[in-house]
């Protein structure tokens, strides 16, 4: 499971994520700015692909390793 979501996760994921918890424990929930809610998106649009790289690399995987044993 760990060498799964290593290739599915770059180091640059991790950044990306520490600066996403950051960022929405500071914001002002009350009061969203246009930007906020820019970053709001692109974060689930993030979140989403990287959700999507995770399925096809397990997909891969496992077809690999049907055809080793087959």
């Amino acid at each position: 499971m760990l060498d799964l979501l290593k290739k599915a996760f770059d180091k640059f994921d991790g950044l990306i994520i520490l600066a996403a918890v950051f960022l929405f424990v500071h914001f002002d929930y009350g009061n969203l700015s246009l930007i906020d809610k820019v970053y709001i998106a692109s974060f689930a649009f993030w979140t989403v692909t990287k959700i999507i790289r995770l399925y096809i690399v397990w997909r891969n995987e496992r077809d690999e390793n049907t055809s080793r044993k087959g």
